[in-house]
Order: C-alpha cells, then structure tokens, then sequence
C-alpha cells in the first residue's frame, strides 16, 4: 500500500523526547513527514499508538523507544524486559501494517550507567527484525566509549537528548536507509 500525500509517500516518526526532539520535516523534502513521538513516552505509550499508526497506515515508519523504560525511576526494567517489549511493538506493527517499511532504530546510547543494559536490550531488538524490517545501528555514529559523545550532547541537564550536531549524525546513518526503504535516489 502506498499513502501518497502532497504527491509523496509518507514517513511516521514514532517514538519519545529523542526522536521529538527535531524537526524532521526541515530536512526531508522527498516524503511527507508526521512526528507522533513525544517526550517521557515509554515501551507502553508506544503499544497504545499502534491503533492510530495502523490507521495512518505510513509508507515508512522509524521507530525508536526503549530508553525512557530505563531512565524512569519508576519503570528501570531490565534489558530482557525493554527488548521483548520493544520487539512485540515491532511484530505487531508489522503484522498490522505488512506493506509499510519499518525503520528500527537502536535504543540511543546515553550515560554509561544504561550501557550495558542498552546495548543488550538493541541485541534483542536486533533480532526481531528479519525480512522487510530495518535495525538501524546508532551506536557506531552516536557512541564513543559505549556512551554518547559527548558533542552529541544537548546540554540540558539529562544524559539522552541530542544536539543539533547529533541529530546530523542521526540522519547521516537514517536518510539514506528511508530513501533506499521508499526507492528514492
């Protein structure tokens, strides 16, 4: 299924105050652009979406949730928990929605604190996505040292969100996988 709108297909962004955090409809000028992610959001608001993303019915999703179910004091799963949760969001999209493409973005690296955690949640995470779904590895463009870099650091007091250099490398690794997902050169 193809969702044209404006004359182009149609990419949704889903997921927390990371992927919220920019304006992505600025910097792509082959789709049209809807950001539903929203800040604090967990593993649980994301599953509560999925009614409206499967009635948005987008050519192309990038979904990226999972740290905020580590960074919230009152949630601090466990890795085996955020990438089972993270890859029944994934199986239920697609099954959904099998002719859009799904974009799934590793959980961001952030303070070394979650590291360990993240990375074995993305090892999880990474094989739920067989076939049409994309794992999109942040980690060797946001990461020095298993934790952010820390250029890619906004600095607002929180050890997650990106900087305007950040988001650059963000789409650096991402546009190029959307645009091969929806065959635009």
């Amino acid at each position: 299924m193809t969702t044209v709108k404006n004359g182009m297909p149609t990419v949704l962004f889903v997921g927390d105050s990371i992927t919220h955090g920019t304006n992505w409809a600025k910097y792509i000028d082959f789709a049209s652009v809807e950001n539903i992610a929203v800040p604090g959001f967990s593993t649980d608001d994301v599953n509560a979406q999925i009614d409206f993303i499967t009635r948005s019915a987008p050519d192309l999703i990038s979904l990226m949730i999972g740290t905020n179910d580590f960074g919230n004091p009152d949630l601090n799963r466990t890795a085996e928990d955020v990438g089972a949760r993270v890859s029944a969001i994934i199986q239920e999209i697609h099954s959904n929605l099998p002719n859009s493409k799904l974009i799934v973005n590793s959980i961001a690296p952030r303070g070394k604190v979650f590291s360990a955690r993240i990375q074995t949640a993305n090892e999880i995470i990474q094989s739920a996505c067989k076939g049409a779904i994309e794992y999109l590895d942040l980690w060797p463009a946001l990461s020095v040292d298993n934790w952010l870099k820390p250029e890619y650091l906004l600095q607002d007091g929180f050890d997650v969100h990106l900087s305007d250099s950040g988001y650059a490398a963000w789409r650096e690794v991402l546009f190029p996988s959307i645009k091969a997902s929806l065959n635009i050169n």
